[in-house]
């Protein structure tokens, strides 16, 4: 009888205990945040809204794993894995393995003698292993989403009987009840706006119940309330989104997450209890990094209260009918949580999409290699996804492009809109356009570095006739060219034939002389003829003037400009847009003489005739205008006229200093 006692006093004592093991939140995301179920896009933590599945791409792993701060921890728990398809470009399905969404309890029972067997202890298990969930999107702005989740709870009875021969007490096979329920939420995500997301899911639309509790044990049962969670995220800012939850439950959640420009995140939240105190149960902090296809979140949750979270409790105070989740509870300890998500398949969500395409300019031949360095045109593109990205834009012509050409990439936050410049490296055959025409210019934005794009426009480019200008002076320069064979043929010729006159100049002074006997070689063969347009015509390249022997004053001026460079004298255009009269603009030369101002007497002992000025190496050198419209008249006259128009334009019409007078080197 003693020792009976003894095992009675033993007992006794330990039933005021209970021991407690609860899982954390599936996604560290989801736990920084708190308010999660707005911004759901991928399988982190699915089940707080199945709706916001189909923005997953092609297949969409995740996988979490924590640690909990409670007495007795053996460190790491191994959380779960989900996964996601994009079956369609509008439906997409997932499921989900919880093992640490788990709570056991022990449950220790003072008994008496005077009933055998006796009931001396129970374990009790909640779990939630299994969620799938499938997920429509019913337009660009609306998504829905149905989920199940299989809440298994099971009561094992450790049962003992008392030996009156050996006066000891034995175990006896447990008694096990089971209850398993199978609940289907509906969760709904609408974004009316860009910046705003909201969402509504409603928990426990339907209940399926399989075995049951003898009616001592009902009392152990979950509760199987029906509730109701609402949901805002609101993006303040390109990298700033705050969200909040309410549920029907009493319970509440507000979140923020601020993205890095580089690819880091990072997120706090606090959760709300109107059932407990104090007001704010718990809070929360996070911190993400995402490359490419796939991110790494870690977070940590801290209760502001730690009654019933360290593992023991009163068992007078154990209330299972307070536990309307599995994921949080007054029992859900504080943790570290890890998590990865990975992004793998073929098939893509768009990421980006295209705004709209401006052309900026026409293409003319002569001077199509300018757009490899200077934008043809620009892309206006918007991220649409929900995580930043690195953007690119390609352009490309058929057959007039031997491959598309590609932007550097711009970092872009979820909803930011940006402006990305279009180049384009035209190939030769862009030069044999006789006449203008209208090609399609293709436009492909992307978000990664694959092949695929995301959106595509196609913009309308026109490509004017190989002999059309623009009127610009800058774009006149393109149609020098001095490595033209003609005219490199033409200068040798012409310089052979003067071998012996030019060989007598000093060295300072045979550019001058090269570029005089040049000027009248070339001015004796052609005929000069007017323009009416002067500005924006048809320009003859320099070897068709020299076959022609004719054109007019753009003409003249290019092909001179040529022949000087392809024997290394440098060039300028002087172009002259008088203000009072635009239809008088004209284009005349400059030539560097290579002689130092200190020597300008030896060219002329008027200052006046000749410009001082700097050369391609940065060094001041004497340079002389040649007005081409007069060449056939010969250098003098040439030279004369246009001097005369240079001080008349730039030293007292001040043309360069107001902007009406323009000079571009030809190098």
């Amino acid at each position: 009888m003693v020792r009976i006692l003894g095992y009675i006093l033993i007992l006794g004592v330990s039933v005021v205990e209970l021991k407690t093991y609860s899982q954390s939140l599936f996604s560290s995301r989801a736990m920084g945040i708190g308010a999660y179920a707005p911004l759901v896009n991928d399988t982190r933590s699915f089940t707080e809204n199945p709706a916001g599945i189909v923005h997953i791409r092609d297949w969409d792993l995740s996988i979490g794993t924590y640690i909990p701060a409670i007495r007795g921890s053996q460190g790491f728990v191994f959380q779960g894995v989900g996964l996601g398809k994009k079956i369609l470009d509008d439906l997409a399905v997932a499921i989900q393995y919880s093992q640490g969404s788990a709570m056991e309890f022990g449950l220790p029972i003072a008994f008496s003698l005077e009933a055998v067997p006796v009931s001396v202890g129970k374990r009790i298990n909640y779990d939630e292993p299994f969620a799938a969930a499938i997920g429509y999107r019913l337009s660009n702005r609306v998504s829905v989403g149905l989920s199940g989740r299989i809440t298994r709870q099971k009561i094992t009875d450790v049962q003992y009987q008392y030996d009156t021969l050996s006066l000891r007490f034995r175990q006896l096979p447990d008694n096990v009840s089971e209850v398993n329920v199978t609940s289907i939420d509906v969760g709904v995500q609408w974004k009316p706006f860009d910046v705003l997301s909201l969402s509504v899911v409603r928990r426990g639309l339907a209940r399926f119940e399989n075995g049951s509790f003898p009616d001592d044990l009902e009392s152990y049962k979950l509760s199987n309330r029906r509730f109701l969670d609402l949901g805002a995220s609101v993006r303040l800012r390109t990298n700033i989104t705050m969200s909040a939850q309410y549920s029907t439950a009493q319970t509440g959640s507000l979140g923020v997450e601020w993205l890095s420009g580089n690819d880091f995140a990072l997120r706090t939240g606090v959760y709300m209890n109107n059932d407990g105190s104090p007001f704010v149960s718990a809070v929360g902090a996070g911190v993400g990094w995402g490359y490419k296809f796939f991110s790494v979140d870690i977070a940590y949750l801290k209760f502001t209260s730690q009654k019933d979270r360290q593992g023991t409790s009163l068992v007078e105070q154990f209330d299972p009918s307070s536990i309307t989740s599995i994921d949080l509870n007054r029992y859900t300890s504080d943790r570290v949580q890890f998590s990865l998500k990975v992004v793998f398949g073929n098939v893509r969500t768009s990421l980006v999409t295209i705004g709209g395409v401006e052309i900026l300019e026409g293409v003319y031949p002569s001077a199509y290699e300018a757009f490899a360095t200077r934008p043809i045109g620009r892309v206006r593109v918007k991220n649409i996804s929900d995580q930043p990205i690195d953007v690119r834009a390609r352009f490309y012509v058929e057959k007039y492009m031997d491959s598309p050409t590609e932007s550097q990439p711009v970092y872009m936050l979820p909803g930011e809109e940006k402006e990305l410049p279009l180049t384009a490296i035209f190939n030769e055959k862009v030069k044999g356009v006789e006449q203008m025409m209208v090609r399609e210019g293709n436009v492909y934005v992307s978000a990664t570095p694959a092949e695929e794009y995301d959106d595509k426009y196609a913009a309308r480019v026109v490509i004017h006739g190989k002999h059309d200008w623009d009127g610009s002076v800058y774009s006149l320069r393109y149609f020098v060219t001095p490595e033209d064979p003609s005219i490199l043929r033409y200068t040798r010729d012409v310089l052979l034939q003067h071998k012996d006159s030019l060989g007598n100049v000093s060295a300072g002074l045979e550019d001058f002389q090269k570029a005089r006997v040049l000027f009248n070689a070339f001015a004796g063969k052609l005929v000069y003829v007017s323009d009416p347009k002067q500005s924006a015509d048809y320009v003859q390249y320099p070897s068709e003037t020299l076959q022609l022997q004719g054109g007019d004053c753009d003409d003249m001026t290019t092909c001179f400009s040529s022949l000087l460079n392809s024997v290394g004298i440098s060039t300028a255009f002087v172009d002259v847009v008088p203000p009072e009269d635009s239809s008088k603009s004209h284009v005349y030369l400059l030539f560097d003489t290579g002689l130092d101002p200190r020597f300008g007497n030896s060219i002329s002992p008027n200052a006046k005739r000749y410009i001082t000025r700097k050369n391609q190496k940065g060094i001041e050198t004497i340079w002389i205008p040649i007005e081409t419209t007069v060449m056939t008249r010969g250098f003098e006259a040439a030279w004369s006229q246009g001097a005369q128009e240079y001080f008349d334009d730039v030293e007292i019409g001040l043309g360069l200093i107001k902007g009406w007078v323009k000079i571009v080197d030809v190098y």
